[in-house]
């Protein structure tokens, strides 16, 4: 700084800070599918199978999404997001109402989710399904006015003491049951309205129902009306399977300021890789058979117990036929086309049981120049089943939930220019259709990337390709690579709108990018022995000249040198006068 010592008025100039562009996250992954329990169509960010099975529950019959992020997070996944589908307008969450010493309605009890949030919002959001008539709770009067309510689901539980009905009380039930006061505005992503503290019920939501609600008297058991104490249990859940659309899934028809399905996860822009493992069709499994209990022949004069409760129907989604499911998958396609940001893995379908089916699949339904942003596996994965639906002991699961992973560990360890392939896939134990020699060959032409299991070395992914025709977008890594430059440089350059579309402008763009594609070649993610081999940068007086600065545009001009896979790799061996000569030949786009 210069030393001042006559008072005044002093400028000094300062060069202006260009920001640093940085590559951006491209392991993050975005599922769409069917759970147990958790909020419908709000995309949830997701870190380990933990968290997925604390806020969706279990694996379930129903559909493939524990699966698939199960998968994602063994093959060396870290963050996923997750939009769980149903029917909203026949979904519902299942519930009690608590009743008062008059008989009458006082206080309702509805199945929740509590999630809080990175940024320490607390949110509540309806948990639709038949999951919670798994949760039984118990009411104790503790005095006058007051009781404890305890609340059971599996080996969890939640004991609330004293509780009021009175406002005024401290302990007023619905502040201890809530977490707090109801805020007074309704906070998106939040259904419920977030509440002031972060602690509350993490099963049920409280809601008074009368004015100046009574204070509740019993707890009603649904298998004996107008029983004293007991045991109750919430009921009317409804998985909203039944109805399940393409619409629910696609997105389509949802009311003003609501998103269903895949337009959810349009709003989550850090998403690179999607799928949506449950448009594929289930195999649909009935409830199981209820056993009346057996008779107490010590004491024969006891009253008969009460019969069991009967378990809900399970909800399948029907399924969707060849026209639907080929529209689902273009859809997708068409999402990432769209955003320019994201890459679609598609499933085979598992009546597939032969490369040619999965041929003429790919012939008649996945074409299209927005195909670059796809990729194509073949064929099922069979995993460890904790259902253990029927007796047996692996399931068949669509394998874009363990591809996904796989994806991310390849881009976390080395970078996205690394193609997902050649790796070994972690959590299957065997594929559902053995692919041969020849026909991982004639899948592999087609743009069908070949799951199979290679002698002394598991079960891995054959084949790195995109489903284009173009040669340029042949490769998985290039066209992720490319998406990866090209939302870095358009997220980051955003400060030089309405600058002055000066020489000064270009020089600074020009120097940002160029620092940026260079960082890139270091770090192996470009090609060519230096960094004139491997990028260009042009934004000067050629790329913008008057015509151009007089419309306000600016135009920079970048092409780079993406690392092609060495796809085949040919040794040559030769007999010479001297001995054996080997040679290695890579070979790929250039042949």
């Amino acid at each position: 700084m210069l030393a001042y010592r006559t008072p005044g008025v002093y400028f000094e100039w300062l060069d202006t800070h260009v920001p640093a562009l940085k590559p951006l996250r491209t392991d993050i992954a975005g599922f769409i599918g069917i759970a147990a329990s958790g909020p419908l169509h709000t995309p949830i960010r997701i870190g380990s199978m933990t968290q997925f099975t604390s806020i969706f529950g279990q694996h379930t019959a129903q559909g493939y999404l524990a699966y698939a992020v199960e998968g994602f997070f063994a093959n060396g996944g870290r963050t996923c997001w997750v939009v769980r589908v149903a029917d909203p307008l026949k979904a519902a969450s299942a519930s009690f109402d608590l009743l008062d010493e008059q008989e009458q309605p006082t206080l309702r009890l509805t199945a929740i989710t509590r999630i809080v949030t990175e940024d320490g919002t607390n949110c509540v959001y309806p948990s639709p399904g038949v999951w919670a008539h798994q949760l039984t709770f118990s009411l104790t009067l503790t005095a006058r006015d007051r009781f404890t309510l305890t609340l059971r689901l599996g080996s969890a539980s939640e004991i609330w003491r004293d509780l009021s009905m009175d406002v005024a009380d401290e302990r007023y039930v619905v502040r201890m049951l809530n977490g707090g006061a109801r805020a007074d505005g309704l906070a998106p992503p939040c259904q419920f309205r977030p509440v002031g503290e972060t602690t509350g019920s993490r099963l049920v939501w409280a809601e008074p129902l009368l004015a100046a609600s009574p204070q509740p008297f019993n707890t009603p058991d649904p298998r004996a009306a107008n029983l004293r104490g007991g045991l109750g249990r919430l009921q009317h859940g409804k998985d909203g399977l039944a109805t399940l659309s393409l619409a629910h899934v696609r997105g389509e028809g949802a009311p003003p300021n609501v998103t269903w399905g895949l337009s959810a996860l349009e709003e989550i822009d850090e998403v690179s890789i999607v799928a949506m493992p449950d448009i594929m069709p289930k195999r649909h499994i009935g409830p199981p058979v209820i056993k009346e209990p057996p008779l107490d022949c010590s004491n024969l004069d006891a009253e008969a117990p009460p019969p069991p409760l009967p378990d809900e129907t399970v909800e399948f989604a029907e399924d969707f036929d060849d026209a639907q499911l080929g529209i689902l998958q273009t859809s997708l396609v068409s999402h990432c086309a769209r955003l320019r940001d994201r890459f679609a893995i598609l499933d085979s379908r598992p009546q597939d049981l032969t490369p040619e089916l999965a041929l003429a699949w790919r012939r008649e339904k996945l074409v299209g120049e927005q195909m670059k942003y796809a990729a194509f596996y073949f064929p099922w994965l069979l995993v460890p089943d904790p259902l253990q639906l029927e007796g047996l002991l692996l399931r068949a699961v669509p394998p874009s939930g363990h591809l996904a992973g796989i994806y991310a560990r390849g881009d976390l360890r080395v970078g996205v220019h690394k193609p997902p392939a050649n790796q070994e896939i972690v959590g299957a134990k065997d594929v559902s259709v053995p692919v041969s020699e020849v026909e991982h060959g004639e899948l592999n032409e087609r743009g069908i990337n070949a799951l199979r299991e290679y002698r002394g070395r598991g079960l891995r992914v054959g084949g790195a390709r995109t489903l284009s025709d173009e040669t340029l977008w042949r490769y998985i890594n290039v066209r992720r690579l490319l998406t990866m430059i090209e939302e870095a440089i358009d997220e980051q350059t955003q400060w030089t709108v309405f600058e002055p579309n000066n020489p000064d402008l270009w020089r600074e763009v020009d120097r940002a990018a160029r620092t940026f594609l260079r960082d890139l070649w270091r770090r192996g993610m470009l090609d060519g022995a230096t960094a004139e081999d491997a990028f260009f940068v042009r934004c000067d007086e050629t790329t913008n000249p008057p015509s151009e600065t007089d419309a306000g545009r600016m135009t920079c001009e970048i092409g780079v040198l993406p690392p092609w896979p060495a796809e085949f790799v040919v040794i040559r061996i030769g007999l010479t006068e001297g001995g054996t000569e080997i040679a290695e030949l890579a070979g790929g786009l250039n042949e």
